[in-house]
């Protein structure tokens, strides 16, 4: 008999562990926003948005605005990899291009800049055909003191 309810237990582990793998690996495809081929082409800058907080009381709270009808920021993602971001001044001139390479993965924007080398991750809250919003959120512990940020970039086709 022992053997028996060994072998039914043993059945039934299998039977759910499967159903547990099943349905961890669809999890993952829900976390995903959008795709690569979605973020390709022009993206022309809505807002930034820069907040921080020490020890749980906001300090900063900056929103610029880039719309205003002048495509005022933009970046453009390349299918070979490569970008080009421009930040150009009201007038209309440019203020600064960087150039450098991204990869997208699930829901993080990976941006390398060319010139400093350095690499910027970034969490894509929402990707539409013509809505683009990623954000990078941290936090620092230093002397006692907790200071917590949030970054946010909106873009629109």
């Amino acid at each position: 008999m022992r053997k028996v309810l060994w072998k039914i237990t043993t059945c039934i582990s299998i039977i759910l562990l499967t159903f547990c793998i099943y349905s961890c690996s669809n999890d993952d495809d829900e976390d995903s926003v959008g795709s690569r081929e979605m973020l390709l082409g022009v993206w022309n800058g809505v807002y930034y948005l820069s907040q921080g907080w020490d020890n749980g009381e906001l300090t900063v709270n900056e929103k610029e605005d880039f719309v205003n009808g002048t495509n005022r920021f933009s970046i453009e993602l390349k299918e070979d990899g490569t970008y080009i971001e421009k930040d150009l001044y009201p007038s209309g001139s440019i203020k600064s291009t960087s150039y450098g390479t991204w990869s997208y993965t699930g829901k993080e924007l990976i941006l390398k800049y060319e010139e400093y080398e350095e690499l910027e991750k970034w969490s894509v809250t929402k990707m539409t055909e013509t809505e683009l919003v990623y954000e990078r959120r941290g936090k620092v512990k230093e002397d006692g003191s907790i200071w917590e940020y949030l970054e946010e970039f909106s873009f629109a086709r």
